[in-house]
């Protein structure tokens, strides 16, 4: 018996309709909030929001992967179909953080920039790096993965060894670089706020 929510996962265009209202609600959030906020205020909002995507990032990707592949009492079929949920149900939130964290950003490095101030290329890129990934992940890594490593654990007769495909491993790369990513953007947003 399949949840409600579970149809979310098999929709090709479940990624379009997380955006598409993300999308809106940052549109009211730019011109009510962050067009109001103070440059330090915006500041801090890109720290917490760096940290916060990182810290759940870690944890999904990294620990609770582990954890859940270590647990003696599910299979492995069961395992690989709660890692490919898990995975397609929180791509959908960074989805949503990303939104707003490039508005962020954007509304940020104009004040920046108003003030003739200067925005490296290494914070930018810390700071579009992961939104990118996660789209690129819901577009392309997420559909493919669920097909090569869902699938596969699904097969009777398929040995362990044969499980990991091309896909997982460009997966963990990508989120390796993701962290790393929004690691030096949170510690540089957080730097900002001590000076």
């Amino acid at each position: 018996m399949a949840c409600c929510f579970s149809k979310i996962f098999d929709d090709p265009l479940s990624a379009v309709k997380v955006v598409v209202p993300s999308i809106a609600v940052e549109f009211i959030l730019h011109k009510k909030v962050w067009e109001k906020a103070s440059l330090r205020d915006l500041t801090l909002a890109l720290a917490l929001v760096n940290a916060y995507w990182f810290a759940s990032t870690l944890n999904v990707s990294f620990f609770d992967t582990c954890l859940i592949s270590k647990m003696p009492t599910i299979d492995s079929r069961q395992q690989m179909e709660i890692n490919c949920r898990r995975f397609q149900w929180f791509n959908k939130a960074e989805l949503v953080v990303g939104i707003v964290s490039l508005d962020l950003y954007c509304e940020w490095r104009k004040r920046i920039l108003d003030h003739d101030g200067f925005v490296d290329i290494v914070l930018a890129q810390a700071v579009f790096v992961p939104a990118l990934i996660s789209a690129a992940q819901a577009a392309y890594f997420l559909p493919k993965g669920s097909l090569c490593c869902c699938n596969k654990g699904m097969i009777e007769g398929v040995s362990a060894n044969d499980k990991k495909c091309k896909i997982h491993y460009a997966y963990v790369g990508m989120e390796t670089i993701k962290i790393a990513s929004l690691a030096v953007a949170g510690l540089r947003f957080g730097r900002m706020l001590t000076v």
